[in-house]
């Protein structure tokens, strides 16, 4: 008989982030080993049905306000609310997994595990306190977020990371994680986007949201500029949507520097694949999912030390780990490029590093595991 998993996050595709990945290929490694799986999420786009059925898989999109409705989604408790809230508690669920500690879906999965007398596997996906970027907003909302873990606790003691730097910024809300649950890349990816592409050119990409100082999206570009006065085989590529995305456009219209806007999963796969560095120049990662799959598809990956980075990146024969700094980025990528050998032998061995230990069948393993461990 097939066990059932419930997870709760914030959002769910076809809304598209890091850990709406995640999910989305937990989701289909525990339907292929013979699990069924609920989904319950936040209804952000009203043109997605509320309740959603295909074999194996469930999907309740509980109704929110329009309020950060893309952001920070807060329930909204009308009849529809509650007509789904009791068919979820009707629900026969084996085993509860909660997305991130903060979002009001992870509260609601943990008190619902409680209530059926079972506990939540909490995933913590960040390695920081969420920010408005203004020090002042920042206080309240790291109280707030205090707040809301503790609501969590009381709930569950069971909390993972999706990298081991994850799982030690728990400690910050005196939480000792039981463990870690990779983020991850689907391996069948490699062979069906890795063919050759013969260019003279050297590709820069960027893929993932374009923010306003989260993800260095300004400093690449910056950098690149510069580079592009001393270089002329460059071009930069940046895939992703955001609230900088226009502005960017706009700044930035050189020819060797392209935008792409908002794409599909096999789009990027394309892109990373024809690139030959990525830049990702982070303050805030969990374990991204971007550098992974650059990775996996034998880019140079430099990043700043956040979440993964180190654990990806064991030395700089498999990467660079940067200071945040344009000046140190221009010169790394300056040695790179001044030495193309080592540079295919960077992409060799970090290629082969992620899909020896970043596979999506490892990471659906280790929660097995966590289950077992559940049921004790």
């Amino acid at each position: 008989m097939r066990k059932t998993i419930a997870i709760f996050s914030g959002f769910y595709l076809p809304f598209l982030g890091g850990i709406e990945r995640y999910t989305y290929n937990i989701v289909q490694k525990f339907m292929d080993k013979g699990y069924n799986v609920i989904v319950v999420t936040t209804q952000h786009d009203f043109k997605l049905p509320s309740i959603e059925v295909s074999e194996h898989l469930k999907i309740y999109r509980m109704p929110i306000k329009n309020l950060w409705r893309k952001r920070y989604p807060f329930f909204f408790k009308n009849k529809k609310y509650h007509e789904m809230l009791n068919a979820i508690k009707k629900e026969t669920i084996d085993y509860y997994i909660v997305n991130t500690r903060f979002q009001l879906p992870a509260l609601l999965g943990a008190r619902l595990a409680k209530e059926a007398n079972k506990k939540a596997l909490v995933i913590e996906h960040g390695t920081t306190y969420l920010t408005l970027n203004n020090p002042v907003l920042d206080r309240v909302l790291h109280k707030i977020e205090r707040i809301l873990v503790n609501k969590v606790k009381k709930n569950t003691d069971i909390f993972y990371g999706v990298s081991n730097e994850a799982a030690m910024w728990l400690e910050t809300f005196g939480i000792e994680a039981r463990g870690v649950l990779y983020n991850a890349v689907e391996k069948e990816d490699f062979e069906k986007y890795s063919y050759l592409i013969p260019s003279k050119k050297i590709t820069i990409s960027y893929s993932g949201r374009l923010q306003a100082k989260f993800k260095g999206v300004e400093m690449l570009l910056s950098a690149f500029v510069k580079l592009s006065k001393e270089y002329n085989n460059l071009e930069l590529v940046i895939a992703g949507d955001g609230p900088i995305y226009q502005e960017m456009v706009r700044k930035y219209t050189q020819k060797n520097i392209k935008f792409l806007g908002h794409v599909s999963h096999e789009q990027v796969m394309k892109l990373n694949n024809q690139s030959d560095i990525f830049v990702l120049m982070s303050k805030i990662e969990g374990f991204s999912t971007s550098m992974l799959e650059a990775g996996m598809m034998k880019n140079v990956i430099i990043t700043t030390n956040v979440g993964g980075a180190h654990e990806l990146l064991l030395d700089d024969s498999y990467g660079f780990v940067i200071e945040n700094s344009e000046e140190v980025l221009i010169e790394t990528i300056k040695k790179l490029i001044s030495n193309p050998e080592s540079m295919k032998e960077i992409q060799e061995k970090v290629a082969a590093r992620v899909l020896k230990r970043f596979t999506w069948e490892r990471t659906v393993e280790e929660f097995e595991k966590a289950f077992v461990d559940l049921e004790r």
